[in-house]
């Protein structure tokens, strides 16, 4: 059916040509041409060696046709599919650097407390095995030793006042115990009516206290004092606090 079609239109062209040789008079130029360009089109669109017919000649047998796309210069400029964007990471939220964490300081790290020395005993302290260090007493006095001789005595300046703080020291072992605390490093101060003082170097026998250097033999003891010159004014002072240290170790006393 589609050659009988093809056929149709070829004898439709050659009537056309037949009637431009037959003198039948045309209106115009203008009408020439558009039959010229009319015909032309028609052949162009049947032909099957064309390489670039405008239309395709596949015609079904509802008279529609197949595909209805047009080729090359004339072709249908379909639509570029829609590309889908690929699908973004969702980005994860940092989080503010103005937001806190619970913390005690702004480092991050908490903020030790300052500890107190340890408080031990005199004995912990001084920590000679065979030797048990104690407190004796405290007193305020113009000369140290009240009695004996003058030239060993030893007396406060003009204004001032000796304050004399006794400790005994007893040998518990069984054998001589030669006792040298002039290499150790303890540090004596006195808490007095709001005023802190260091002892004084004495010139006694064995030292001292701060100096103690003595031999004592087994089940005897010693007495070692430690005398801090004070103003007078100082005299009769209660609540009066020893404070004795070496290195992490401290011993407090309340004379």
């Amino acid at each position: 059916m589609k050659y009988n079609r093809i056929r149709a239109v070829i004898a439709m062209l050659l009537c056309v040509l037949l009637v431009g040789c037959v003198d039948y008079p045309l209106t115009s130029e203008e009408q020439e041409n558009m039959v010229a360009e009319y015909a032309g089109g028609v052949l162009l669109r049947y032909s099957s060696k064309y390489a670039l017919r405008l239309v395709s000649n596949d015609i079904d047998e509802d008279g529609v046709e197949d595909g209805g796309s047009v080729s090359g210069a004339a072709a249908d400029v379909s639509e570029p599919e829609e590309t889908a964007e690929p699908d973004k990471p969702e980005e994860t939220k940092k989080p503010d650097s103005a937001e806190s964490t619970d913390s005690p300081d702004d480092s991050g790290k908490e903020t030790a407390e300052p500890t107190e020395e340890p408080t031990v005993s005199l004995t912990e302290l001084y920590d000679i095995p065979g030797l048990d260090f104690s407190y004796q007493s405290s007193k305020f006095t113009n000369r140290y030793p009240e009695g004996g001789d003058d030239s060993v005595a030893i007396t406060p300046e003009r204004g001032q006042v000796l304050y004399v703080v006794s400790f005994r020291i007893k040998n518990t072992s069984g054998k001589t115990k030669k006792v040298n605390l002039t290499n150790r490093a303890f540090h004596y101060e006195l808490d007095i009516g709001g005023e802190r003082v260091l002892p004084s170097i004495s010139l006694l026998p064995n030292g001292g206290l701060n100096y103690l250097m003595t031999k004592i033999k087994p089940g005897e003891t010693e007495e070692a004092v430690l005398i801090f010159n004070l103003d007078a004014d100082k005299k009769g002072s209660k609540g009066n606090v020893l404070t004795i240290t070496e290195g992490d170790k401290s011993a407090s006393i309340n004379l």
